[in-house]
């Protein structure tokens, strides 16, 4: 009669215990099937960040994932989404050329939308914070690299050199030595026939200057 009963509490235990469990696997599903349980029309950095401080990385960053996708969010929301991603991927990824990546990609997005943003940071590491500052150099140098760099339409903006034309090159007629000369002959000439009426046979002792050949 005893072993009897022993063996009925037995049966009665592990039924209670498969009952108890089925209950707790019914109502876990759902949450599992679901995925997070924050609202895809108002996402918040602050529910993600409440999930990031309960190891619930995933859902940080599906969540922050749809805030971001948002055409509505503002700038400073919108780098305060990509450094809290940046603390979720520095404490989800376990590869470190991963993570490092992965965190820097997020730091330069967040200082490009907003340069100035001084907001909390969730992780305080050496490592972290020293990948924001190299994140913070690249995003300066691409902005001073963008600022010196010609725009393609200045390219053909420059002037072209001067350069004569054949027409401009050749030097005028009266500049010739040869032209010059004759001009003086012609002159010598007249003088010599406006002298002619004299008795003395109007000679001219002496010509005009012949300038010298040039070289």
């Amino acid at each position: 009669m005893r072993s009897g009963s022993l063996l009925f509490r037995t049966l009665a235990l592990v039924v209670l215990t498969v009952f108890i469990q089925s209950i707790l696997l019914f109502g876990i599903s759902p949450a599992q099937t679901s995925g997070c349980d924050f609202d895809p029309d108002k996402p918040s950095i602050d529910h993600a960040r409440m999930s990031f401080k309960m190891l619930n990385y995933r859902c940080a960053e599906e969540e922050l994932n749809v805030l971001l996708a948002k055409e509505t969010v503002d700038i400073e929301d919108k780098a305060n989404a990509h450094v809290l991603l940046a603390s979720v991927y520095y404490a989800m990824l376990k590869d470190n050329d991963e993570k490092r990546d992965r965190v820097m990609e997020e730091f330069v997005k967040a200082f490009k939308s907003y340069r100035e943003w001084r907001g909390e940071l969730d992780i305080k590491s050496s490592e972290f914070l020293d990948l924001m500052e190299a994140a913070k150099d690249q995003v300066d140098q691409e902005s001073l690299e963008q600022a010196i760099e010609p725009s393609p339409d200045s390219a053909d903006t420059v002037a072209p050199a001067f350069i004569p034309t054949t027409a401009e090159k050749k030097k005028p007629w009266y500049t010739k030595w040869w032209a010059i000369g004759a001009g003086v002959g012609v002159v010598a000439l007249g003088v010599v026939v406006l002298a002619g009426g004299g008795d003395d046979g109007g000679t001219v002792d002496t010509l005009p200057y012949f300038p010298t050949t040039p070289d």
